[in-house]
């Protein structure tokens, strides 16, 4: 007996193979751009559009759930619908949106294109009072009604330098046609496209009675989405051009 208690008391001290083999279940990723998840949540390099919606965990700062650019090394909260709107609202006021009104209006004024309100000083007001009109009604429209009312994260996630300069040129030129779900689903960007018709279409209460048709509301809704694909260029690259041009204050 005492040679088969032995080896009886050296097996019991040996730890079972099958405790060595079993591990814990890996935590599961969110599928939403929560508290752990960035601009790259929604793409990898080989998929610049993010259409498969896979979610990426990410350590990084909290950003405020008002905050509309989304840098690479940021995590974005999940919205409530009120505040996507209050996000909407602060958009249309800030210092960028003034410098985009001042652009569309010289511009236009330069070239004495649409809306054709003429060229002295006093067209030119009129043209920047339109421009601020146009671009309100665009942004209250895409983020504070339809982005809660098609449950839409209309802010804009950047893929950043960790991307190959051609994904993320694609990735921001195609993000006015391709939006995002709350819950981080690749969806036509609803949100965008209809809020963009929908500032389009409003001109037709202040432009000149010359501009007032069919035709110019289709201009301008296409030279929306031209608009918004630069905006994300900028988005996009914008910290690379300053930080390249050391106007950071060499930080």
């Amino acid at each position: 007996m005492a040679p088969f208690t032995v080896a009886q008391q050296a097996a019991e001290s040996q730890p079972s193979t099958e405790a060595k083999l079993t591990l814990p279940d890996p935590p599961s990723l969110p599928d939403s751009p929560g508290t752990v998840l960035t601009s790259s949540s929604v793409s990898t390099p080989d998929d610049p559009a993010g259409s498969d919606g896979q979610a990426v965990a990410a350590a990084g700062p909290t950003v405020s759930p008002y905050i509309k650019l989304i840098a690479s090394d940021q995590i974005a909260p999940p919205q409530t619908a009120g505040e996507k709107v209050v996000m909407g609202l602060r958009d249309t006021v800030t210092p960028f949106s003034a410098i985009g009104w001042l652009f569309s209006a010289g511009w236009t004024h330069l070239i004495d294109g649409s809306p054709n309100y003429g060229t002295n000083s006093k067209a030119f007001a009129q043209r920047l009072g339109a421009a601020a009109a146009l671009s309100t009604s665009r942004g209250i429209f895409t983020d504070c009604i339809l982005g809660p009312a098609f449950h839409q994260d209309t802010r804009y996630y950047q893929l950043g330098q960790n991307h190959k300069f051609f994904n993320r040129v694609i990735y921001a030129s195609t993000r006015p046609i391709i939006g995002k779900t709350d819950g981080g689903r690749a969806i036509p960007n609803y949100a965008s496209l209809i809020g963009g018709a929908g500032g389009a279409a409003l001109t037709y209460t202040y432009y000149p009675e010359q501009n007032q048709n069919g035709g110019q509301v289709a201009t301008t809704f296409a030279t929306g989405i031209g608009s918004a694909v630069l905006n994300n260029l900028f988005n996009e690259f914008g910290g690379d051009i300053i930080r390249a041009l050391n106007l950071s204050g060499g930080k």
